[in-house]
This record gives structure tokens, sequence and C-alpha cells, in this order.
């Protein structure tokens, strides 16, 4: 059994897979789909696989070697998509011979590209076996990425009818007015999330029914889920300035786990236990495995209510705690002006995710290092990998984009004929794809042309 849920923020996709996991006699595994670490190939299948990876030698040897490779534990064959999707669907079904096995996984539309393809390869092939996997995405604006469940069965989920909200609002929000609780109703349109959340952004002087305008009301078409986002981002402001910068570390970095969080809060003179406003708010749990969000709004006001000066900060504090992946990223983040030795940094972390398969997060890597170097040649090259990644990726359209950077640097500095090769062969691809074959192949000449006049 697989199939997709698709809604607005708020709707209740997390809900909806909670409940299939409190009512499923099975072993549950799940992983939430992480914006920050949508460039980190197979960061979500690590965190959906790690508490079974015991079981990965019962593959056959091909398969387990790919699958190791691309989560990073030392498989020497590059993890090739295709083997990572099998190794995949095989650890399932080999699970399953135990009993039933139930896949979560949440904010799937901002899954990692190597993650969210191989746990698509797997769903779709599964048919009799007793495994169930479950995805939940949002709809909507395209800051939030993309979920392309093509072949799975979808649910879209709606607004809340009037009784139901009603229901809702009666049980989290008994004591408020009829009047405020009709507004409330209104403003917010079905929406289950903020139903719950708007009440509590109410001043007592409100609850009470006073009829000064309320502060989140905006009385605009600005989406229901922006007024919560902003509920939210009061709420991180009213905190301690040390809770605050716990919670903005953990936005940061948000499977870093607790040791690597505790040692960069405290480079910020915060510890683990400033977390604890924020978890009796509500908005947070700390566990062994790091910090939960309450939905990933939370994290998305967080980073509101902290200014650039609190994000560099944390941002120094990650680069100084976090495993090499990260770090370099941190360290980009850091990074306002051309720099060799971090553009350097994140070439290899290109390499590295080249080795994993991680076509998407070779391309990220790439680009931002393009960006930070000095020198036109390299950063020409450099362009170029991160266009011919994206290809690799099917990422067609950033395909093109990353091209235009690569030309409009060219023209400020005179290529290898190796460079002029690489950045016409890309060109060439682009042009096919495009359906003009004459073109790519004009430009494939031009390109061989240039790499034997300067051989």
């Amino acid at each position: 059994m697989h199939w997709s849920c698709r809604g607005e923020a708020g709707i209740g996709k997390s809900a909806l897979l909670e409940c299939s996991a409190a009512g499923a006699r099975a072993q549950v595994l799940r992983v939430s789909g992480v914006e920050s670490e949508a460039d980190l190939p197979f960061a979500a299948l690590h965190l959906l696989l790690r508490p079974v990876l015991e079981h990965v030698e019962a593959l056959p040897r091909q398969q387990a070697e790919a699958l190791r490779g691309a989560l990073g534990l030392g498989g020497a064959t590059r993890g090739d998509r295709f083997l990572v999707g099998l190794a995949t669907l095989n650890l399932l079904v080999e699970l399953s011979a135990a009993g039933r096995v139930l896949c979560l996984v949440d904010d799937a539309q901002w899954l990692d590209g190597e993650s969210a393809d191989a746990l698509l390869f797997a769903a779709r092939r599964l048919h009799a076996e007793p495994v169930a996997v479950l995805f939940a995405a949002r709809d909507g604006d395209v800051r939030d990425g993309d979920f392309p469940a093509r072949g799975l069965p979808e649910l879209r989920l709606r607004e809340l009818d009037a009784e139901a909200a009603g229901n809702l609002l009666a049980e989290r929000a008994a004591d408020l007015p009829p009047t405020v609780r009709d507004q409330l109703m209104a403003e917010a349109g079905g929406n289950p999330l903020a139903l719950i959340e708007l009440p509590q952004m109410l001043t007592p002087e409100q609850r009470k029914g006073a009829m000064a305008p309320l502060t989140f009301f905006a009385g605009t078409a600005q989406p229901v889920t922006d007024r919560v986002l902003m509920g939210f981002r009061d709420r991180v402001s009213a905190f301690p300035a040390a809770t605050r910068s716990c919670l903005l570390v953990a936005a940061l970095d948000y499977h870093g786990g607790l040791e690597v969080l505790a040692r960069a809060v405290s480079r910020l003179g915060a510890s683990l236990v400033d977390f604890a406003e924020a978890e009796r708010a509500g908005l947070v749990r700390v566990g062994p495995d790091g910090v939960a969000f309450h939905h990933p709004l939370v994290r998305t006001a967080v980073l509101l209510a902290c200014d650039i000066g609190d994000r560099m900060a944390a941002h120094q504090a990650l680069a100084e705690t976090a495993d090499d992946d990260r770090r370099a990223w941190h360290r980009a983040a850091l990074t306002l002006q051309p720099d060799e030795e971090v553009a350097g940094e994140l070439e290899n972390l290109a390499l590295l995710a080249l080795r994993r398969g991680g076509q998407t997060a070779v391309s990220a890597a790439y680009a931002r290092a393009a960006e930070l170097s000095p020198d036109p040649g390299r950063a020409v090259r450099r362009w170029t990998a991160a266009a011919q990644a994206a290809i690799e990726a099917g990422l067609w359209q950033r395909a093109g984009e990353l091209v235009t950077r690569a030309r409009q640097r060219a023209e400020t500095v005179t290529l290898t004929g190796s460079a002029q090769a690489e950045l016409a062969y890309v060109r060439a691809k682009l042009e096919v794809e495009a359906g003009r074959p004459l073109d790519g192949v004009r430009l494939l000449h031009d390109g061989a042309e240039a790499r034997l006049e300067l051989a």
C-alpha cells in the first residue's frame, strides 16, 4: 500500500500520519523532510532507515554496498540511484518478513532529491508485501519545493466544514465568548492549525470579548498560515535571548543531534536547559535524537524572529561544531565575499556527494562554490559542473540558469580548451532536450575545435 496526501500548511497532514502510526500494528519507520537538508544527498533516507541499518547485510552484496555508499557508511560502491532504490525496496521487503512495516514520510516537499527518488522507486514496486509507505506534502507556494509523487494514489485534504471547525474550536477554547469564537472561525478558514493556534495569541482582554482589533486579524486575503506564522514569530520573540539562541541553532541544523546542539549553543552562552521555555510553550520537544518542532512553521518563525546578527552567530557556532558536510555549508553562509578556501571546501563536498550519487547536492555545492570563487576560470568550471549535475538530476530549467551564469562569467576570462569543451557539452545537452539537436551538434563541434586549438 502506498499513497500521498497533500494540502496547505496546518491542514492536518501530519495529524493523519500520526493517526496512522497510532493505529498500526507494525514496525513504524518515519522521517520528516527538512528544507535546510534538501541539498544533502540521502539525508532523509539515512534518518528513515537508521533504526534498521543492521539488516542491510541481508541484501545482495552489490545492493548493500550501494546503500552503504549512499548513506556515507563506508561502502566502496558509488551510490547508484537505481541500486539504492532497489536496495531500499528489498530492505523494506526483508523487514516485512518479521511483520508489517509502515513508513511515514512527512513534509515530503523538502526531501532531498536522492531520498525522494529512492523512496518513490520502492513505493511504486510494493504490491502484495505487508509494507505501507505514506507521504505527506504541502501544496501551494513554490518556496515550499515540490514532491513529484507521480504514480501514487493521492488524497487531497481540504478545510474543515463549519460543524467540524466549531467542534475543534470548542474543544480547544471553550471559554471564549461566542462573538470571539465566530471571528476566529471566520479568520481560520477551516484550517485546523489556525483553529488551535489563533486562540493562544489572544490577549486576556480579547479572550474576554474586548472588541479591539485582534493583532493577528489582517482583514486581507493574506493566507491564514501567514497569520499563524506571524503568531509563532511573536511567541518566539517573547522568549529569553538564550532560548531564542537555542531555537535558532536547532532551526539551522535540524538533525544535528543533541551533542552537536549542546556544543553549538554553549558557544552562544546558552545550554540545552534553555529549551525549557519553548518546550513548556509546546513549540518544540527535545529528545535523545535532537529537537522536534511542533510544526514546520515554527522553524520558519524562529528564523523570522532573529536578526542577521543572531543568524550569523548561530552559523559560526555550528561551523565550529557540526560534522564535515554541514560545516562547509555553515561556513558558506558566513562568507559574503569571494573566498577560495571556502569555495574549495564546497567543491570537495560536491565530490563527496558525487561519490554517493547525490546529483542534486552536487549541483548545489558546485553552484555555491562558483559564487564564492575569486578566479573567473574556476568559477566557470564550477558553474559548468553544477549545470552538468543538475542535468543528471533531471533539473533542466535549473541547468539552463547555471549555464547562463557560466557563460556570463566566461566573458571576463579566456577559457582553456577543456573548459570551453565542457561548457559546450553541457549547452549541447540542453539544446537537444529543447528539441534543437542540430544546434547541439554545432556546439559539440565548436567545443571539440576549442580543445584541439588550445591543446
